[in-house]
C-alpha cells in the first residue's frame, strides 16, 4: 500500500546519488539531451533496487506528485514527465510466464500473431515491438528478472534471451518509439547482464554502498 501511493512513497524516499542519477538520467532523456531509455540496477538484496524501481514507475504514473516532489531536488524534471504514459510492472515473483512478451503485449492489449513463433526459439523482433507501443509513451518494469530467466530451458530460454535482446535494442536504437525499459539484477556477470551489456550506453546505477543505513534511519 505505501509503494502504490505515491505521495505517501516519495514523502518517505531519501534522495540517494543512485536515485538522483537515474531521475537525472531519466531527465535529459525525455528532454532529448540522449536516447538512453534502457536503464539497469544492480546489486545484491536489500540495496533499495525496487524501491527505485518505484521511484522511477511513478514518474510515468504519478508525473504531478513526482514534479511537486523533485521542485528544488531535480531541477527541471517536473516539466520534463509524461502527463500521459502507460507504466507496466512485471512482477515475476507473483506470476510465471512463459514468455516475457505475453504481459507487454496483454497491457499493451496487441494481439500478436503466435503462429510467427515457432518451437524453435521464435520471438517478436523489433518491428513487432514497435507496432506494439505505436505512439504511446511506454515504460516497462522487470525487477529481479535473472532468477526467472536462470530457471528457463530449451526453446523458451532461447526465445526469451532474443525477446530480450529486441525488447532492449528497441529502447535504444528506436528514436520514433517512446519505450523505457527497466531492468533490476542481483548480480554483474549473470545471463541477464550479460545480454544487457551488449547496449553499452544503457543508464547502469550500482546501487550497492549508495547511502550509510544511519542516513535513512535519520
Amino acid at each position: 500500500t505505501l509503494e502504490s501511493d505515491a505521495e505517501r512513497f516519495f514523502n518517505r524516499t531519501l534522495l540517494t546519488g543512485g536515485l538522483e542519477d537515474s531521475l537525472k538520467r531519466l531527465r535529459d532523456t525525455l528532454q532529448g539531451e540522449d536516447n538512453n531509455r534502457l536503464h539497469e540496477m544492480y546489486g545484491p538484496y536489500g540495496t533499495g533496487k525496487s524501491h527505485q524501481m518505484v521511484a522511477l514507475y511513478h514518474c510515468f504514473q504519478s508525473s504531478d506528485v513526482v514534479g511537486n516532489w523533485a521542485d528544488g531536488r531535480i531541477d527541471g524534471l517536473g516539466d520534463a514527465l509524461p502527463d500521459d504514459a502507460l507504466p507496466i510492472v512485471v512482477s515475476l515473483q507473483k506470476e510465471q510466464y512463459d514468455y516475457l512478451w505475453e504481459p507487454l503485449f496483454e497491457k499493451l492489449d496487441y494481439d500478436a500473431d503466435e503462429e510467427d513463433y515457432d518451437d524453435e526459439g521464435g520471438y517478436p523482433p523489433i518491428d513487432v515491438i514497435n507496432e506494439a507501443v505505436g505512439d504511446r509513451t511506454v515504460a516497462f518494469f522487470a525487477d529481479e528478472l535473472e532468477d526467472w530467466f536462470g530457471a528457463l530451458k530449451g526453446q523458451r530460454k532461447d526465445a526469451n534471451r532474443g525477446f530480450l535482446q529486441a525488447l532492449f535494442e528497441t529502447s535504444m536504437s528506436q528514436p520514433h518509439t517512446e519505450l523505457y525499459t527497466f531492468v533490476s539484477v542481483l548480480r554483474e556477470g549473470s545471463v541477464v547482464h550479460d545480454i544487457l551489456s551488449r547496449e553499452n550506453e544503457r543508464v547502469q546505477v550500482n546501487m550497492s554502498n549508495q547511502v550509510d543505513i544511519k542516513d535513512v534511519l535519520r
